[in-house]
């Protein structure tokens, strides 16, 4: 019986801790969702650029690549891969360096 009441405020602890990583799930899987339409909508942009002036817009392509990035840290925070929480609890993810750069 001594087992069950000395462990009984660590297991308390960390199972606060996990609904509170189950909060940031949600919220995150809401952030999640919102910049899967930005990816979606810089897309669309980039290829109406490509279409209309024959080359992409650098400055949207970098935002976009933060946007990818970001959503990845997203999924793996949401699926366990990591315990490190996205922006805005992190830096923003920066751009990948071009290769030869």
């Amino acid at each position: 019986m001594s087992e069950q009441t000395s462990g009984g405020s660590g297991d308390a602890a960390a199972r606060q801790a996990v609904w509170i990583r189950l909060l940031f799930m949600i919220l995150f899987i809401i952030i999640g969702h919102v910049t899967g339409w930005l990816v979606v909508a810089v897309g669309v942009f980039q290829f109406l650029c490509v279409l209309i002036t024959g080359k992409q817009n650098p400055q949207v392509g970098t935002f976009g690549d933060g946007l990818s990035r970001y959503l990845y840290q997203v999924a793996s925070f949401v699926s366990f891969g990591t315990e490190a929480k996205p922006f805005p609890f992190a830096e923003w993810p920066g751009s990948a360096p071009t290769p030869g750069h």
